[in-house]
């Protein structure tokens, strides 16, 4: 049973990012690449410095001790969705020490004002972050509220902070108190602050 659910809650999750990432997308999906070991250390340097996501503030840079402080469990962190990285993005997400959710982290490009203008998301409700703009979210069709989000305004475009319901485990709190928690504990690691 264990296993079962970690594959449907891994199906679940590509799938839900696929959505995320493709939905901030203005005309075309993103383009997932894989990276594999294949590469040499001057091609990927060179890929490296071409790279128009590398000036992307990354989640994944994220000290272990704040994802600790926050309650995260820093060994339990994935870097992008599945193994694929998603061109224009770069996403991290960490399991809770509470177990029954994961915060993932999206940082990409789009803007604000993009990102309400998205078709898979509803319940759009403005509020400030200290100096910054953000939107908080839900997921259309997530009649359970399982899960909950917010947007904050970035120099590069937005930061999005999501928790999700574990589904193997279920609903054991307010996802949305859970976001806003780690949102006040990481905000200060965003690029601008």
């Amino acid at each position: 049973m264990t296993s079962r659910g970690n594959v449907l809650r891994g199906v679940a999750l590509a799938i839900g990012t696929v959505l995320f990432l493709a939905g901030c997308e203005d005309s075309a999906s993103p383009v997932a690449t894989t990276t594999g070991a294949a590469s040499t250390t001057s091609t990927a340097a060179a890929t490296k410095s071409a790279d128009p996501d590398a000036a992307l503030w990354n989640p994944c840079d994220l000290p272990e001790s704040a994802i600790s402080a926050t309650r995260l469990d820093p060994a339990s962190k994935k870097k992008d969705v599945a193994g694929v990285d998603f061109d224009g993005w770069k996403v991290c997400s960490w399991r809770a020490s509470a177990r029954w959710y994961e915060l993932a982290i999206y940082s990409g490009t789009p803007t604000l004002n993009d990102f309400k203008k998205r078709r898979d998301f509803e319940a759009f409700t403005p509020r400030t972050i200290g100096s910054r703009q953000a939107v908080d979210f839900l997921r259309v069709g997530d009649t359970k509220r399982l899960t909950c989000g917010t947007a904050i305004e970035v120099p590069q475009g937005t930061v999005s902070f999501e928790v999700s319901t574990r589904y193997e485990i279920g609903k054991q709190g307010e996802p949305c108190v859970e976001a806003r928690r780690h949102i006040d504990d990481l905000v200060r690691y965003l690029p601008g602050s």
